[in-house]
């Protein structure tokens, strides 16, 4: 099964990228000490959401879920967004966006809490990371967004299969208003 395959390939695995103080265009980026207790938190968040997706997907009910391989990806994306969020290529404008559906993702009431329904609860924050990770490769030069992936070769390939499966994941009203934060509708 995929799902197994990967969780034995990410046992254990940090997220990888440049470390905090690298991020910017030049290296050296000034990082602030607000920015590494963020980093702290997020990379925590991280973890707990690693192990908890691991745990789940062991269960009957995570086992039976078809949607499941895709929620093995949401700490990857979501390292992708964090590490994106804090790199000053980016322009402003993005970056901001970018940091608003990382704390949409973070908060635990969204438009499919998982604090009521579990893990299921977090397809509408992989769809959400997926939409700002299509946004930002088409607006952005690549390389800078693959530098921080640590997820399977072939990113917008990754991105294009999971939002194909987005009304089917989480309903066709809860996709719409997905793609209304991120501002744009599925191509």
């Amino acid at each position: 099964m995929v799902a197994e395959a990967f969780r034995q390939k990410c046992a254990g695995r940090k997220p990888r990228g440049r470390l905090i103080d690298n991020v910017g265009p030049t290296g050296g980026g000034g990082v602030t000490g607000g920015e590494l207790i963020e980093e702290k938190r997020a990379q925590d968040f991280y973890r707990r959401l690693r192990s908890r997706l691991d745990e789940w997907l062991q269960s009957r009910e995570g086992r039976a879920y078809r949607f499941a391989d895709y929620l093995l990806l949401l700490p990857d994306f979501l390292h992708l967004i964090i590490r994106l969020a804090l790199d000053r290529r980016l322009p402003m404008e993005l970056r901001t966006q970018t940091a608003a559906v990382l704390a949409y993702v973070m908060l635990p009431f969204d438009l499919v809490p998982e604090a009521f329904v579990g893990p299921i609860g977090f397809g509408d924050d992989l769809l959400l990371l997926a939409l700002m990770v299509r946004r930002l490769l088409t607006t952005v030069p690549q390389e800078i967004v693959l530098e921080y992936w640590t997820g399977p070769a072939g990113l917008m390939k990754t991105v294009r299969t999971i939002l194909d499966a987005a009304e089917e994941m989480v309903g066709s009203r809860v996709w719409d208003r997905l793609q209304r934060i991120v501002g744009g509708r599925q191509s």
